[in-house]
């Protein structure tokens, strides 16, 4: 079977960023369409992005410390568990009064 290609994408990015990209992507015998549909294939079969992110965004001391609770959760034989959202939301209103 063959696929046509027949989707398009408009970027706007700096003309910069566009030439040392095209730079990067010609070295490995790529162009940057070429470039992008494989970023794009390796994101559909990952099921996100095909690299971990970082930055300082993600470093926020709340963030953090909620990361840490969930390894240390994921971790815990003890911890309460729910087969379903329905099953958390019942805990969560458990003894809660009905005003």
């Amino acid at each position: 079977m063959t696929r046509t290609k027949s989707a398009s994408i408009n970027v706007r990015l700096y003309p910069e960023l566009k030439q040392e990209a095209e730079k990067v992507f010609a070295y490995h015998g790529l162009s940057l369409p070429d470039a992008i549909t494989v970023f794009l294939n390796h994101a559909c079969r990952a099921g996100g992005f095909p690299f971990e992110l970082k930055g300082a965004r993600w470093q926020d001391p709340v963030s953090l410390a909620a990361l840490e609770e969930c390894k240390r959760l994921e971790n815990d034989p003890s911890a309460k568990g729910y087969r379903n959202v329905s099953e958390l939301i019942a805990d969560c209103l458990e003894g809660v009064d009905d005003e």
